[in-house]
């Protein structure tokens, strides 16, 4: 904040610290109790208490999970306060017991289908003010009788008009005539200040100030100038900010025990927030919300701190400080100003029902607030408007339009009111207001939408335009452009005069999404990029990723169907970030097809898995689940969800391709968990299903190892030479087939045929590795036969090699038969 010199004192400290200390203000909200340790939902309610203090009674609900939703009602006869309470639990007895209160007769509390509802039975014949409150596994209702609230009310006004409106009419009180010159010069100040001659009130007051530095008149004479600039510049506040602030902080520094800081503060604390400068304008609210405690200053600063939550998204900050406020001074004209507030609030809050209790409540108990507030009028159509009430949405706008004819946003209010007729199907009605905003308020937003919706009617067909022919509908004396026209139009003429305007960004996108409709994908395309590109923040963000979602899905189908994989890829490289902002499936299960088309395994797997994360379980399709389990299979503490993706898939699609080498891959798992058996019936089950003939040969290998594994050998031994049959021409695809088989065979004592299988693979092994490792199976199944020199022989020719690794291994098996051999001679002498 700065000061000028003469202005630096205790109200430039005071406002250091509460700037300090201003995050705590922002974020400030109501604190969960510490005793919550269950964070599920309710499933029943555990206890009520009543509690009786000097301002009402205050009933503790608590319950045995969080309050996740409630909604309130009264009934007002005989008068009753109802609050139906969402749980997730089974029904429960009802329960009604008395309370402990001069307001209550009973509390009950009865189980209905997913409600439990609590009722207040009241005394006497008036339903009490209230307000709810819930945090975690709490709710509280605070209940005040209208009487005490009455006689709070009177209290406060008269505290009011005793001391704060004084002090208000003292700054312009007309004095006595005393015939001295301080009372004549002050009287000519005040008579200006009435006559709203605010420079001639200015320029007085300056000379009284200078002449009498410490005269009677000098304390009032600080606060009416400061008053005077502001409504001297009342239309320029911003760009004169800084010196009407310098005028109020001189007055409170002079001055700072007077009766009127109060205010000043106050009134600095506005112009900071009509300069939009929120953050010290909150300071200067907090500090008048502290020096004074429920003043009128004070709730109205409230309101307004309020208000800058609310613009900061501070929501249920704001809204705590409104429901205060209504609560404790509902019959002050400040109690009226927070609800029309804490209208607003629900209404951005999308709280369209709330928000219209709250108003028709406003206008019901004061119906002269229509001169006072028209937003109540203007925030009951717009409420009115969003629950598809539009009627009743029109006759409040109606009422708002004619009460300020003068209001800068009322191009965009007849807008409103013509959307209403447009949403009721009353299309005549509706382009005779959008010709009536043309000819009103040229060159205006409202003016601009009303052309986008006579674009959007001719897409609808609604106007019953054909190119070529006499409009039905004549515009503003000239035939209507077509919808690609106008949007251009708009979006050119906007681009000139203001880059940053929403309605720029609005025609770019409508024209992206005509492009779409007209199957033009490349124009959309560049269209939706260009937005993105100009306004990377756009409030139309949700709107651009689905045209774009649409316009990428429609290029990569035509592709697609073309059979030009290789254009899907490159589309794909080439658009990295806007697939980036997706979050549909279709483009990626489109790009991973057409991988799979070209043998790119990976990225398949890549698109699937991108793809997998955007679907229900229900909608995932055959090829996603099989390459998504299969790439799980290969982690290793992914296998959970590998074996639920292959379980969805036999499930899902019993009869599809991949479905034989799911059970597969799921033997394959309950292998390496050594869960043979269940591993061999797996195993089993993909043999039932049609398989080419190397893939048959391959499963009945690994079922066969299974079986083995179980001392099933007989079963084992047949699925083994099943695969001997098949092994033929397998090689290429499964080049370890022979291996497996042959290691079957030695493993299940059947040395010959191994040692057939490994001559065979030995043939037609072409790496020199693989060949090493043949030669030493070959020679184990020798050394089984009683082969010796067989076997020695192709041990030595390993121990030639020049690998180190073979060579060391074939010397210890020879070592290892010359050894025996020697321990059987030793024996035989």
């Amino acid at each position: 904040m700065k000061f000028y010199p003469k202005s630096i004192s205790i109200l430039s400290i005071i406002l250091f610290f509460f700037l300090l200390a201003l995050p705590s203000y922002l974020s400030a909200s109501i604190q969960p109790s510490i005793s919550v340790s269950n964070k599920s939902p309710m499933k029943r309610i555990i206890s009520i208490t009543t509690e009786q203090t000097t301002s009402g009674t205050i009933i503790n609900v608590s319950g045995d999970g969080i309050f996740s939703d409630y909604t309130t009602k009264i009934i007002d006869y005989p008068p009753r306060i109802v609050v139906d309470m969402f749980y997730a639990g089974d029904p429960l007895e009802s329960m009604t017991f008395p309370a402990k209160s001069p307001i209550l007769k009973s509390i009950r509390v009865g189980y209905h289908p997913k409600i439990i509802r609590l009722v207040l039975d009241i005394k006497g014949p008036n339903t009490p003010i209230f307000r709810t409150k819930s945090a975690n596994n709490k709710l509280t209702i605070f209940l005040r009788a209208r009487e005490l609230v009455r006689a709070k009310s009177k209290q406060i006004r008269r505290w009011q008009t005793d001391k704060e409106l004084p002090a208000l009419e003292q700054l312009t009180k007309i004095e006595a005539d005393d015939g001295k010159k301080d009372t004549a010069l002050f009287l000519k100040c005040v008579n200006a200040y009435r006559a709203k001659n605010w420079s001639g009130t200015i320029e007085n007051l300056s000379y009284l100030i200078q002449t009498y530095p410490a005269g009677r008149y000098t304390e009032r004479a600080y606060f009416l100038r400061a008053k005077s600039y502001g409504q001297l510049y009342s239309r320029s506040i911003v760009a004169h900010f800084t010196e009407i602030k310098r005028y109020y902080e001189d007055a409170v520094n002079k001055f700072s025990d007077s009766i009127y800081v109060q205010g000043a503060l106050l009134a600095i604390g506005n112009l900071c927030f009509k300069s939009k400068n929120y953050n010290e304008a909150l300071g200067y609210y907090n500090l008048v919300i502290k020096k004074g405690k429920g003043s009128i200053a004070a709730l109205k600063a409230s309101i307004k701190k309020a208000t800058i939550l609310r613009l900061k998204k501070k929501r249920k900050d704001a809204l705590s400080i409104l429901e205060s406020v209504i609560y404790q001074y509902p019959g002050l004209p400040e109690g009226t100003e927070a609800k029309i507030e804490m209208s607003k609030l629900l209404y951005e809050m999308n709280n369209f029902r709330r928000s219209i209790e709250i108003l028709s409540d406003v206008r019901k108990m004061h119906p002269e607030t229509i001169y006072r507030y028209p937003d109540v009028f203007l925030y009951l159509g717009y409420n009115y408007y969003q629950v598809k009430e539009y009627k009743k949405a029109r006759e409040n706008l109606f009422r708002f339009y004619n009460c300020c004819p003068d209001r800068d946003i009322n191009h965009l209010i007849l807008t409103k009111i013509a959307d209403t007729y447009s949403d009721e199907g009353l299309i005549e009605d509706a382009v005779k207001i959008y010709q009536l905003v043309f000819e009103l308020y040229p060159d205006t937003e409202g003016a601009i939408i009303s052309m986008i919706r006579f674009a959007e009617q001719q897409e609808r067909g609604e106007l019953g335009i054909d190119r070529g022919i006499a409009s039905p509908v004549k515009i503003i004396g000239k035939d209507i452009d077509s919808p690609r026209e106008i949007y251009e139009n708009i979006m050119n003429n906007l681009l000139k005069k203001d880059e940053k305007n929403p309605l720029a960004q609005l025609a770019m996108l409508k024209l992206a999404v005509l492009y779409q409709r007209e199957k033009d994908y490349d124009k959309s395309l560049k269209a939706l990029k260009e937005l993105l590109k100009k306004y990377p923040r756009t409030s139309l963000k949700k709107e651009c990723k689905y045209a774009l979602n649409k316009t990428l899905e429609a290029i990569l189908k035509e592709e697609m169907k073309k059979r030009r994989y290789k254009n899907i890829i490159n589309i794909y490289n080439r658009e990295r970030n806007l697939f980036s902002m997706i979050n549909s499936a279709d483009p990626f299960l489109i790009i991973a097809r057409a991988s799979t088309r070209l043998k790119l395994h990976d990225m398949a797997t890549e698109m699937f898995i991108r793809a997998d994360s955007l679907l229900p379980d229900n909608e995932k399709p055959a090829d996603l689940l099989f390459y998504v389990g299969s790439h799980l299979f290969k982690k290793k503490d992914e296998i959970r969800r590998a074996f639920s993706r292959l379980d969805l898939l036999i499930d899902h699609y019993p009869t599809n391709k991949n479905t034989p080498y799911a059970y597969q891959l799921k033997g394959q798992i309950l292998f390496k968990q050594k869960k043979y058996l269940q591993a061999a019936e797996m195993f089993s089950s993909a043999l039932r299903y049609r398989l080419k003939r190397c893939d048959r040969a391959k499963v009945l290998v690994e079922k066969a190892s299974a079986l083995m594994r179980c001392n099933l050998h007989e079963k084992a031994l047949k699925a083994t030479m099943d695969a001997d049959k098949l092994k033929r021409n397998c090689y290429i695809h499964y080049p370890c087939i022979y291996h497996e088989i042959g290691d079957l065979y030695l493993h299940l004592g059947y040395t010959k045929k191994g040692l057939s299988i490994f001559e065979t693979a030995l043939g037609i092994e072409k790496e020199e590795e693989n060949k090493i490792q043949l030669k030493l199976k070959i020679a184990q199944c020798y050394k089984l036969l009683d082969k010796k020199k067989d076997c020695l022989a192709l041990y030595n020719e390993i121990s030639g090699l020049n690998d180190p690794f073979w060579r060391n291994l074939a010397k210890e098996r020879i070592d290892a038969i010359n050894f025996a051999r020697e321990m059987r001679e030793t024996k035989k002498e």
